[in-house]
């Protein structure tokens, strides 16, 4: 878009600031509803809603999530603290636990099939110890649907990897 096009349209929308649709612009307004944090119902389900901050320890600045009542804001805090003190099981779990599994099937290349697929396992209890998917996820989803796809993700990688194990080792030994 030319610098003509940009001032042109500046100038409709000056021109126009009531309205809510502006034509010939290339500008997509996206408008966001207010949802509740841990359930994701929207404003006028829920009457109002509330806005609470959480403050981490290792940040200067407090987040703001919106939450509809007392009971989901007690949850949201809940669970952020819960993640914010057993952060380390996730990494461990996700990340280092894979790195260390990797480096020994490359060591010790006879077992690599158990080792391979133990990755399926350590990931999986990641992810049903602490069910972080992302935070765009649970923005879009609510913090509690978010938590129980984590988990049942866990749970699927956990149960693919055990019953890997046991066909691939069953036919190793045999």
């Amino acid at each position: 878009m030319s610098s003509e096009e940009e001032t042109q349209i500046k100038e409709k929308l000056v021109e126009q600031p009531d309205s809510d649709k502006v034509e010939d612009s290339d500008i997509i307004v996206e408008v966001i509803e207010p949802r509740c944090f841990w359930c994701n119902k929207t404003e006028p389900e829920i009457k109002e809603l509330h806005e609470s901050l959480y403050q981490k320890k290792n940040q200067e600045e407090a987040e703001m999530f919106l939450s509809c009542s007392k009971v989901h804001e007690n949850r949201i805090i809940r669970f952020l603290k819960f993640n914010e003190r057993f952060y380390f099981l996730y990494i461990a779990f996700v990340f280092v636990i894979p790195v260390i599994l990797l480096t020994i099937a490359i060591i010790i290349p006879k077992y690599i099939f158990s080792i391979g697929f133990s990755l399926f396992i350590s990931m999986g209890l990641g992810l049903i110890i602490m069910p972080i998917l992302g935070n765009q996820l649970a923005m879009n989803i609510g913090l509690k649907r978010n938590n129980i796809l984590g988990r049942i993700l866990g749970a699927i990688l956990v149960i693919i990897g055990v019953i890997l194990i046991l066909t691939f080792g069953l036919n190793y030994f045999n």
